[in-house]
């Protein structure tokens, strides 16, 4: 690859060479620059010629000094200075012409120790005898190269700016155009819309950068009727949020991107001038917005469910648009993505009360993604005076349906139509057992999705629980040894025993699950039988509340990560859980009972161990691991402690309707695809479809095994994203992305061409 300043070099070397049969070896090569043409080409041209020597104050770094310690640096009597053996040096003279240098009379003093070289040694220059000019040298017929470059001063000044960036391209990719100023400027500054932003935002100015500022501007003044020398960032703003001819892909670009918060700032002080106008270019008419929504919601309080209903519906309508703004994905709109999850409740069925098999099947299919609802509408508003605002709304719609639906399992339970889960008999057909804490429904559906995207095959089916629906009585009817466990005639704390009498509790259950050959931590062979333990559901909900909606993601994503070690170690999983829960911002409505009818520290939040003989309206359905022990529910949706957000161990779909997961050990294999790769100026961003927690490498070269060209590879997130900067020095090369796995296996490539799509 020959570019422009390997001719420049090549041109330099050229003219110290002589005829050694008639001449004697030039002292020098003086090299005149009057107007200065090549000085943006010496860091360049130092690093490839250390014979180079510049006329100058002196610098020891950049070998530059005055006219007598030239003289005498290419005498050798400069010690630092070491011209290479066979080397010729070029003395370089910025701001000087050779008719300076060859008028004796008229030299300055200055410059006379020079004149001698002008006989001793060579000038380089045109054939014609005069100084090359940078254009001279690139375009001129008897020059090296005759590129094809307009010769016009816009051309000449943009050529001055754009020069390292020009003579270090491919002299193939300059020839077959001819070049003028646009390009030049498009050349320096090829991003308009970046630069545009960057001047904006501060972190692009003039005193940073004049030369490529001088192209930006050129270009802005021309493509965006914009002049960055004369108007200020504010009038940009206003021209970048009206959005009209190309401020439109300014728009685009700033749209895309997370940063840029002084232009936040500047189009926080506009606001439309007609409604004609783009009205989500506009940060306050969001904040308005935002405003009155959460006063709406707030109100919610004091309507039925019914006209909440209806008004939520209402507020859809209103602010639904908010959500596709550059607003909303810079986390500035809230309670508009909260209210997507609002409506879903709001336009939520009741669930069946016929029969239990059509409510389970009903509540899995749809009624789980409305508590899925529920819990995201709490993680999008996590500031306090956002989620008072959601947690009314809640309280208006889903706490209605919530109950309801409890009401009806419970009545169905009464009737004799459901029969909630009995222990097992026989100990279980799988092999390899994990149990989730806490795996309320609509988690178990999200898991399925993001195992899906992994390339997972999973089957989701149901089960009823126990009763109570508490880890003490539940958590054992799911173990592997449920069979060889007993209930007692009385019990205080739900736990069934051991063949020894011993309570139930973790320890006795490992210890009794190993005796019968099931690995409790972690097995060694992939054929031995292991209960495997993840997720911190319950715990969590209990410590957090209500907040513990916005851990339920984290939560999922650790679960997809233990399911896929155990899977790709070669396990099929079968994954049980022990009981769901409720959950209400604010606390469940309070359920009354009175002490006295209560066993000692038999009381709960959701159930409750009732004295025998004791009168009571609530529910008393048969402790699971004995039917002499019977144990009250509170009814509906409610809660024996107020106050309490998180909460179970009664009778509704979302406690009593478990997940039961399967993953078979073959349907691992996880699908990988590149999906989009996108540049910004030198910045690529990466899509990749199943790649959450992978990493990327650019590598390059067409091949996977290249070189690195960015520092480091890059962690995708849990949507496959990334991007990353890679140097303008392999702007327009070859390049190869690569997705790999933690041991480094390619598991998907694609070639680009490096700032190009």
């Amino acid at each position: 690859m020959t570019t422009p300043l390997d001719a420049l070099v090549s041109a330099l070397h050229d003219a110290a060479s002589y005829n050694a049969a008639a001449e004697a070896p030039p002292e020098a090569v003086v090299w005149c620059d009057a107007n200065r043409e090549f000085e943006p080409l010496l860091p360049a041209l130092r690093e490839r010629l250390p014979e180079l020597l510049t006329y100058g104050e002196f610098d020891a770094a950049t070998r530059t000094g005055p006219a007598v310690w030239l003289r005498a640096a290419v005498a050798g009597a400069v010690p630092a200075v070491v011209i290479p053996e066979e080397s010729t040096p070029i003395l370089y003279l910025p701001g000087v012409a050779r008719e300076t240098l060859k008028g004796a009379d008229d030299c300055p003093a200055l410059l006379q120790p020079l004149v001698w070289f002008t006989v001793a040694g060579t000038v380089f220059g045109h054939i014609n005898g005069k100084d090359w000019t940078l254009r001279g040298f690139l375009a001129s017929e008897r020059g090296p190269l005759k590129l094809s470059i307009a010769d016009d001063n816009a051309t000449r000044t943009a050529l001055s700016h754009a020069s390292l960036r020009f003579c270090t391209r491919p002299v193939e990719e300059l020839r077959g155009q001819r070049w003028n100023a646009d390009q030049l400027n498009a050349l320096l500054a090829p991003d308009l819309a970046a630069d545009m932003l960057d001047w904006i935002d501060g972190a692009f100015t003039e005193l940073g950068d004049p030369a490529r500022f001088a192209a930006f501007a050129n270009i802005a003044e021309k493509q965006l009727k914009f002049d960055p020398r004369k108007l200020s960032p504010q009038d940009a703003t206003r021209r970048l949020a009206k959005r009209e001819g190309r401020w439109a892909e300014v728009w685009t670009r700033f749209a895309a991107s997370t940063g840029f918060e002084k232009v936040v700032t500047y189009l926080s002080l506009e606001e439309p001038g007609t409604l004609f106008e783009h009205q989500d270019s506009y940060p306050r008419l969001n904040a308005r917005g935002e405003t009155d929504l959460r006063q709406k919601l707030l109100g919610l309080a004091e309507l039925s469910p019914e006209t909440a209903k209806a008004r939520i519906s209402e507020l859809e309508a209103k602010h639904a648009w908010r959500r596709e703004t550059v607003w909303a994905r810079r986390g500035e709109a809230p309670l508009a993505q909260a209210l997507a999850f609002i409506a879903k409740i709001a336009a939520a069925e009741t669930l069946p009360s016929h029969d239990g098999k059509a409510l389970a099947e009903a509540y899995v299919a749809a009624g789980a993604d409305v508590d899925w609802a529920a819990m995201r509408a709490l993680a999008v508003a996590p500031r306090e005076l956002d989620r008072e605002a959601v947690a009314a709304a809640l309280r208006a719609v889903y706490l209605p349906w919530m109950d309801q639906g409890a009401l009806a399992l419970q009545e169905l339970i009464r009737v004799g139509k459901v029969k909630l889960a009995a222990p097992p008999k026989a100990g279980p057909g799988a092999t390899t057992i994990l149990f989730v804490d806490g795996l309320r429904m609509d988690l178990a559906r999200e898991l399925v999705r993001r195992l899906e995207d992994e390339g997972v095959k999973v089957s989701l089916s149901w089960m009823w629980s126990g009763f109570p629906t508490v880890t003490a009585t539940c958590k054992p009817m799911v173990s592997p040894v449920a069979s060889l466990l007993s209930g007692p005639p009385t019990t205080s704390d739900v736990l069934p025993l051991s063949p020894e009498g011993k309570p139930a509790t973790k320890p006795v259950l490992f210890k009794l699950m190993e005796a019968q050959g099931w690995e409790t931590d972690r097995a060694l062979l992939p054929d031995a039988k292991l209960w495997a333990e993840t997720g911190r559901f319950d715990e969590e909900g209990h410590a957090l509340g209500a907040r513990l909606a916005e851990r339920l993601s984290a939560g999922v994503r650790d679960a997809v990560d233990r399911i896929l070690q155990l899977v790709r170690a070669g396990r099929s999983l079968h994954i049980v859980t022990d009981h769901g829960w409720l959950l209400m911002p604010g606390g469940l409505p309070h359920a009354a009972l009175d002490v006295g009818l209560v066993e000692p520290n038999g009381k709960r939040t959701r159930c409750a161990l009732v004295k025998a003989k004791a009168q009571t309206s609530y529910l008393q359905v048969p402790w699971s691991w004995s039917p002499e022990v019977s144990v009250a529910t509170a009814t509906g949706a409610r809660s024996f402690y107020s106050g309490y957000e998180y909460a179970h161990g009664g009778v509704s779909p979302q406690e009593c309707i478990l997940p039961v997961l399967r993953v078979a050990s073959d349907g691992a294999q996880r699908s990988v695809t590149i999906t989009q790769t996108r540049w910004e100026g030198l910045r690529l961003r990466v899509e990749v479809t199943g790649g959450a927690d992978l990493r990327v490498d650019l590598r390059l070269g067409s091949e996977t095994s290249g070189l690195s060209l960015i520092k480091g590879d890059r962690v995708l997130d849990e949507h496959g994203r990334t991007s990353f900067l890679v140097s303008d020095e392999h702007e327009r090369e070859a390049a190869c992305l690569v997705v790999l796995d933690d041991d480094g296996r390619v598991l998907a490539h694609r070639t680009l061409m490096v700032g190009e799509d």
